[in-house]
């Protein structure tokens, strides 16, 4: 009797969808790390119109509340950032298909937060003002559903694919308690002091740590296709 070897689950991931996702992750991290710029380099060098220290929380961007002041286009890059962030989870759900009905629908539950919250962010820069939207209800959707969401898909998608579990578990520095570490923990760290309100480069934190998953991403890609092209010369 012949026993015919099937692939492991693990083998089963697609890389064409785990590369598309690198991609919008590294996009991602490249605007946030622009925006960044804009903010601490471009205008903190040339100084704000009405001589506030551009630390102040009213030049925050990546969640724009009233009081607000757009510094460059940071909010519009922001945002389009974000946008690319939450295609780029659709992307890696897909690089794992096929899942499971509750798997699926954490992942678009988690994509339309960050969507929400991109879409504020690019709008309000484009108007030069806070949408209707408002910071407190992105700021509680940014620390539930994500946090909780994102924890659960990379524990179910190591099973898969270590990488493009990493993946996932990269993204929780997107979410209000990973953009809280950046702020008040490692940005401080790095800078050598603790800001009275936005500690320099922050959000370049956070772009570290989105571009962490679109390496992890591009390496999942990677090992796919590796594993793909074994199983089909065996």
């Amino acid at each position: 009797m012949t026993v015919v070897a099937t692939p492991t689950r693990r083998a089963r991931t697609s890389p064409a969808w785990a590369l598309l996702a690198a991609a919008a992750f590294l996009a991602s991290a490249a605007l946030q790390l622009q925006a960044a710029v804009q903010r601490w380099l471009i205008v903190g060098e040339a100084g704000t119109p009405d001589d506030r220290t551009i630390q102040d929380h009213l030049y925050d961007y990546s969640m724009p509340a009233d009081p607000w002041v757009n510094v460059g286009a940071a909010a519009q890059v922001f945002g389009v950032a974000t946008l690319l962030l939450a295609a780029g989870i659709l992307a890696l759900m897909r690089a794992l298909a096929p899942v499971s009905a509750v798997f699926r629908a954490s992942a678009i539950a988690i994509a339309v937060v960050f969507a929400l919250n991109g879409a504020h962010a690019l709008v309000s820069g484009l108007l030069g003002a806070p949408t209707p939207i408002g910071a407190p209800l992105l700021q509680m959707a940014l620390s539930l559903i994500p946090v909780l969401g994102l924890g659960a898909l990379a524990v179910r998608a190591l099973g898969r694919s270590v990488a493009l579990g990493v993946a996932f578990a990269c993204l929780l520095g997107s979410t209000m308690p990973g953009v809280l570490l950046a702020t008040f923990l490692i940005a401080p760290a790095v800078m050598g002091f603790q800001s009275h309100d936005t500690t320099p480069w922050s959000e370049a934190v956070t772009a570290v740590s989105t571009a962490a998953a679109g390496l992890a991403a591009l390496l999942g890609a990677a090992v796919g296709a590796i594993r793909g092209r074994a199983g089909a010369s065996s």
